[in-house]
């Protein structure tokens, strides 16, 4: 199979850590990447809470736009280290315990990563009793690193509260599309870098100021977002993000229907938000006007758009369709990520209104 334009760049992103909260390593990756694009580095900054911002601001006064990827993964921490070297952990973000047993992690220490693996207890040493509780719960979780005391762990580095992640590996499935864990968000913080390489050489032609935010910790509460809420007052919002499609067997179609390929999804409605039709009309012309294809409809879960959106700005909440989200084996097609830059890029040129 031909590599996919951009697919590189997307794979550097989506294999360096970033658990809620412990971002240091998908931020410095990001920002390493903002400034192979900018000579500007004096507009690069990080806030208090570690949102990554960089702002290319028109002369004129123009209506400002925020664009915002949250770049943050669900994942573990180390919450308690055995005497028999075991580690026990907590989760970071919407983590399903059925995924945790039988999975390779890294545990991110300070002397570096370490290799460790969640068991499970195999069928030939299982009882009736056993059979009673079909999935393990996180808290009777262990993470083994082949260690044998609490003494040896601490050697190795590894301590209290140490950030976990599943491994990761960008898999092709047929000829478009794309799987592995972090889809979300790392395709909105790629779509974003894209976006700013485009518009780097032409910003003093568009009728806008654009701010692009990497948000920290969207994934236990918006809370990056919601910083920027407090400190940043723009016009017009689009939170780039996934969308959970129900497009899979076994899910009951009370949710639109949302199909790989068929471009990127303008979110409506969602469990706390709901984009403003102002920004939904637009895009959708837009789209329509330059044969983009998209699609819309209304979903569970949210986006830091609704953070943004209580300041009182137009927001629209866009995404990419991905199956199986918060699972290892994240799935998205690459055409829906190419599509989504181009949407964002035309309609952003249309601005304001």
């Amino acid at each position: 199979m031909k590599e996919l334009e951009g697919s590189e760049v997307f794979s550097e992103l989506l294999k360096t850590p970033g658990v809620s909260g412990y971002e240091g390593p998908i931020r410095d990756k990001i920002k390493e990447m903002i400034e192979q694009h900018t000579e500007d580095k004096k507009t690069i900054r990080e806030d208090n809470i570690g949102n990554l911002i960089y702002e290319m601001k028109n002369k004129d006064n123009k209506p400002s736009v925020a664009l915002v990827a949250h770049m943050d993964e669900i994942g573990l921490v180390v919450s308690n280290i055995e005497e028999n070297g075991y580690l026990r952990i907590k989760k970071i973000g919407g983590v399903l315990d059925p995924l945790l047993p039988g999975r390779h992690v890294t545990i991110h220490t300070k002397k570096g990563p370490i290799n460790g693996v969640i068991g499970h207890k195999p069928p030939h040493l299982t009882t009736d009793k056993d059979k009673d509780e079909s999935v393990t719960p996180w808290t009777k979780t262990h993470v083994d690193v082949g260690a044998r005391s609490a003494e040896e762990v601490k050697d190795m580095g590894i301590d209290v509260p140490d950030s976990i992640t599943f491994n990761k590996k960008v898999r092709r499935l047929n000829e478009y599309v794309i799987s592995g864990r972090a889809l979300d968000n790392r395709i909105g913080c790629y779509a974003l870098l894209e976006l700013l390489k485009r518009w780097t050489s032409t910003k003093d032609e568009l009728d806008v100021s654009l701010s692009y935010i990497w948000s920290v910790q969207e994934e236990i509460g918006l809370r990056g977002a919601k910083v920027v809420a407090n400190t940043m007052d723009p016009d017009y919002v689009i939170a780039l993000d996934t969308y959970t499609t129900s497009d899979m067997p076994g899910i009951e179609e009370f949710y639109k229907p949302i199909k790989f390929g068929e471009g990127p999804v303008l979110r409506m409605v969602d469990t706390r938000a709901i984009s403003s039709p102002k920004m939904v009309e637009h895009f959708k012309e837009v789209a329509e006007d330059e044969s983009i294809p998209y699609q819309y409809g209304v979903t569970g879960g949210t986006t830091d758009g609704m953070a943004l959106q209580e300041t009182g700005c137009l927001t629209l909440s866009v995404g990419v369709p991905v199956k199986y989200s918060h699972s290892t084996v994240e799935c998205a097609d690459w055409r829906d990520v190419k599509n989504l830059i181009e949407l964002i890029e035309k309609g952003v040129q249309n601005l304001p209104f």
